[in-house]
């Protein structure tokens, strides 16, 4: 078994904070809030046993609203930032170590809810209340064109997520269910509808692969969906014009008391986190002594922290998305506060 322990706080969000973003080299940390700002922080050593973390820079000046999203290029060179003024920026550190927006993103008719940048960086994803799913390219640094506008949702759309490997997209709303995207011959199309959710699909993420897709919604339920590619008679795999399907082939339920607001899958020991509005991070992973049933996994739980953020929902917990420190995990809620957890196996 395993158990988090709490490694740093870090304050200085003076209103609640929605989500923070890992740096892809694991260093760094931003996270954005209702005070309008994003802040990027730094920690002193990352491999010692409590390290000390610090304001690097402070993302601020350029947004009028709430700064719900932000998330970092696969690169790491440019932070994009989604605002309730409905607007995205694409903010770059210059010579002087401070950051500058060199693009603004227009034309969500209401406040931004997700941004994701797909593996190779030249596409951004949106997401906004206005039901719609935009996705970006990048032109160059600082020119980004709109490629395409998705508006089959019939209701607010609430985090856009890009497989680890594809240019394949994932989008989550408040109407109960999850859309895959796919370029088809330079139109994006939904390929599948994945139905299911009793209530709003707040959040989701992808496994290592991409085989694998995580839900989390205000249901109070997790499912784990697999995508099936079409074969032929002989059971080779066919490229004729069926696409793969999405199917649910495991829910976890009762572990969570109210909405479940945010998860995150690590790409490197598998486990998967969770939280919500009941103030709790839970941790799961897959039960390697059961049966092995691909269409049918079992995840346990595998940890769990009451009140990690106080009486304040938990918003957002993410894993750091390297192997060094993949045993690192950053929430944040309302009560503005960052927190970095570690997962340490318990003693025998």
């Amino acid at each position: 078994m395993v158990h988090l322990e709490l490694v740093s706080e870090l304050k200085g969000h003076s209103d609640r904070a929605w989500q923070v973003s890992w740096h892809p080299s694991g260093s760094y940390l931003a996270s954005c809030s209702g005070d309008k700002t994003v802040i990027i922080w730094e920690p002193s050593d990352l491999n010692g046993e409590n390290p000390s973390w610090h304001r690097q820079n402070v993302l601020d000046g350029f947004h009028d609203r709430t700064v719900r999203a932000v998330a970092y290029s696969p690169s790491g060179r440019v932070v994009a930032t989604g605002s309730f003024d409905g607007t995205t920026g694409v903010w770059e550190k210059d010579t002087s170590g401070d950051y500058e927006c060199i693009a603004t993103l227009e034309g969500h008719e209401n406040e931004v809810k997700s941004i994701a940048w797909s593996a190779s960086g030249s596409l951004i994803a949106t997401c906004s209340r206005d039901k719609s799913v935009w996705i970006w390219e990048a032109a160059s640094d600082d020119d980004f064109e709109c490629l395409a506008v998705l508006q089959e949702h019939s209701q607010d759309v609430k985090m856009v997520k890009w497989h680890p490997k594809k240019e394949l997209l994932a989008s989550a709303s408040y109407d109960d269910t999850i859309r895959i995207w796919e370029d088809e011959d330079d139109d994006w199309i939904c390929s599948n509808t994945l139905e299911g959710h009793e209530s709003t699909v707040w959040a989701l993420d992808f496994d290592a692969e991409g085989n694998q897709l995580v839900s989390v919604s205000a249901d109070m339920k997790i499912k784990i969906w697999k995508c099936y590619t079409p074969q032929n008679d002989l059971g080779i795999r066919s490229y004729s014009n069926s696409l793969p399907t999405w199917k649910c082939t495991c829910t976890l339920s009762g572990y969570h008391s109210r909405a479940i607001y945010s998860v995150s899958w690590s790409k490197h020991h598998g486990r998967i986190a969770t939280a919500g509005s009941d103030n709790k991070i839970n941790i799961f992973e897959e039960d390697l002594e059961a049966p092995q049933d691909l269409d049918a996994p079992t995840f346990l739980l595998a940890a769990s922290i009451d009140a990690p953020h106080g009486v304040s929902d938990v918003n957002s917990v993410q894993w750091n998305p390297t192997e060094a420190y993949s045993d690192l995990l950053a929430s944040t809620g309302d009560d503005g506060v960052v927190r970095i957890w570690r997962l340490v196996k318990d003693s025998i």
